[in-house]
């Protein structure tokens, strides 16, 4: 059931900016105010039932219109709607609701319809700090808050434990390889998680492989037809399912993507390999993340979605060694104890 005078927050289709939203949100949970994760159904799934949210939203098949949206407002009193994605939808509706706190970027025009905000687009810097920046200035009487992991609700932490009983992982740590990436330019290459796969199953860890739909399913068949140890479970589990399985593990290896960013925010050793993006500015931000990229390649941070060199060298040809000592550097980590 969703409250009326909670703050509602208005999450994207991509996880990744979801998770910095969230983490942007940290003043608001450390202050117990209950929070609304409204949004695309499959996003907002993730929040049902997380430590600080009140309840979720989730859209209807179709994305709601305006006036659907401002309906949708209107009939739960908001007492503040906290927009950050980069859309005139949710700010205009919430304009039209007379929701009284309206927060989140300012571009486009959206500054004419938010009682707080800040453009997005003319800063250089990271997005969660842009992000923290407009919830500063659009809750000033709240205190900036400290790192606050993300903790899945109990219903997916179950099922993901049955799962890893299931799969004999109670007895060794493991490491989790999210190779989800909504642009086929961010993915690693195949030989490269070959290659790690089999170093960590030498050093006695099990390996989760996490994913979503499309081209991930391909690839985690593909490294699983190389290493069959691994447990391949890309496009088989909901994103909180996906975050129990992260918040268990010793390490995460990753790349720019939705998965990376929530193993960070779950506060697990996450080893990121970034090429064609920018990490100042995506990065996952969390208390233990190594970045890496191969820097002498002078096209890196590209930004295209689709590598125009057959041999995309900036997710293929980094050092495997280079790899495996940020992994190893984790290790030395006490293991995260199982939510």
């Amino acid at each position: 059931m969703i409250p009326d005078r909670a703050h509602w927050i208005r999450m994207p289709r991509f996880v990744g900016d979801a998770i910095l939203m969230h983490q942007a949100a940290a003043p608001l949970l450390a202050a117990g105010m209950p929070l609304v994760a409204w949004g695309p159904a499959a996003t907002v799934e993730l929040f049902e039932g997380a430590a600080g949210y009140a309840a979720v939203c989730a859209d209807s098949a179709k994305k709601p219109g305006l006036l659907g949206a401002a309906a949708l407002l209107r009939a739960h009193y908001p007492a503040s709607l906290l927009a950050l994605a980069k859309s005139l939808r949710a700010p205009a509706a919430a304009f039209l609701a007379r929701v009284p706190r309206r927060v989140g970027c300012g571009d486009g025009g959206a500054s004419l319809l938010l009682t707080a905000s800040l453009d997005y687009w003319n800063r250089d810097d990271h997005s969660l700090d842009r992000y923290r920046d407009i919830v500063r200035l659009g809750y000033p009487e709240l205190k900036p808050a400290t790192f606050l992991p993300f903790h899945p609700r109990a219903e997916s932490v179950e099922a993901v434990a049955r799962s890893r009983h299931a799969h004999g992982f109670d007895a060794n740590p493991y490491l989790a390889f999210a190779i989800g990436a909504a642009a086929g330019a961010k993915r690693l290459g195949l030989d490269l998680l070959v290659d790690l796969a089999r170093r960590t199953l030498s050093r006695g860890f099990r390996i989760v492989v996490l994913g979503g739909p499309g081209d991930d399913v391909l690839w985690g068949g593909r490294l699983r037809e190389q290493v069959p140890e691994v447990l391949d479970l890309t496009a088989q589990i909901p994103w909180s399912q996906s975050a129990a399985w992260l918040a268990g593990a010793a390490a995460v290896l990753a790349n720019d993507s939705g998965l990376g960013h929530l193993a960070a925010t779950c506060g697990v050793p996450v080893v990121a390999v970034f090429g064609p993006t920018i990490p100042r500015h995506t990065a996952p931000r969390g208390p233990k993340v190594t970045v890496l990229r191969k820097e002498d390649l002078a096209c890196l941070e590209c930004q295209h979605w689709h590598c125009p060199l057959s041999d995309h060298p900036c997710m293929t040809q980094l050092p495997a060694e280079a790899l495996w000592a940020a992994l190893e550097t984790c290790f030395a980590t006490p293991v995260p104890e199982a939510p």
